[in-house]
């Protein structure tokens, strides 16, 4: 049955996401500059800390209850938190954002939503701990009993890096048949072959545009769909 809840989930997504009509636009892939470098992330499109739905005349407490019931009818989000009395509900998914076939790799997110109540709107945003995963060796990914994510038997997977690396850096290794009695040679990595599935060339120009719109319309999807439910259940345009 659980397989089932995922496939229906899924499916409304999907049709939120290409529903022009459906959704609205909400999120952007961008790049940040941190401490040790450049890093890649997702981000409201209002430059702000969050988006905000709006719920006219609706009180925190109808908000909460309305966020609760919406995940009750989710089963695969899970509740991963509820912080100061209801005032933030922190819940999880764990699903396929794209495959091999359209972006070059599986990408898998566990994804981790905060939804705020408020007096009249809801405010809402992608955690930071959330995460993509990529994999070209058709890894079956889950999370682990420690909440981990681990793929079975072992097989390679890793971490979604949205920037390549820099290119050229060379690698060593040792050749039998390279130079004097297998003396170390080395040989320059070509990054963009190595990650196509990247989004940002290491100087931050866009690369790959077709994963930046996937990722972003997937993250959208959970903003439209949660505005959808409550808008139907509050019986509101």
């Amino acid at each position: 049955m659980n397989n089932v809840f995922k496939a229906i989930f899924t499916v409304t997504l999907l049709i939120l996401t290409f529903s022009g009509h459906s959704q609205g636009k909400y999120f952007e892939v961008v790049i940040e500059k941190g401490t040790y470098g450049n890093y890649g992330m997702i981000k409201p499109l209002n430059g702000q800390y969050d988006v905000k739905l709006s719920y006219n005349g609706k009180k925190q407490r109808q908000l909460l209850e309305g966020i609760l019931e919406y995940l009750k009818n989710r089963p695969t989000l899970k509740i991963d938190t509820i912080l100061n009395g209801g005032t933030v509900v922190v819940y999880r998914d764990f699903a396929t954002i794209g495959n091999k076939q359209n972006c070059f790799a599986d990408l898998t997110g566990l994804i981790y939503m905060f939804a705020v109540p408020e007096e009249g709107y809801i405010s809402i945003r992608a955690g930071g701990n959330s995460k993509i995963y990529a994999s070209v060796f058709d890894a079956k990914l889950r999370i682990s009993p420690g909440d981990d994510v681990v793929s079975e038997q072992d097989v390679p997977f890793n971490e979604f890096k949205f920037i390549q690396p820099t290119d050229g850096r060379t690698q060593s290794a040792v050749s039998p048949h390279g130079g004097l009695l297998g003396q170390a040679t080395s040989r320059k990595i070509n990054y963009k072959l190595a990650y196509p599935d990247s989004i940002f060339d290491p100087d931050g120009k866009v690369v790959n545009a077709n994963n930046k719109k996937i990722i972003e319309t997937f993250f959208d999807g959970y903003i439209a769909d949660l505005d959808q439910f409550l808008k139907s259940k509050f019986s509101m345009k």
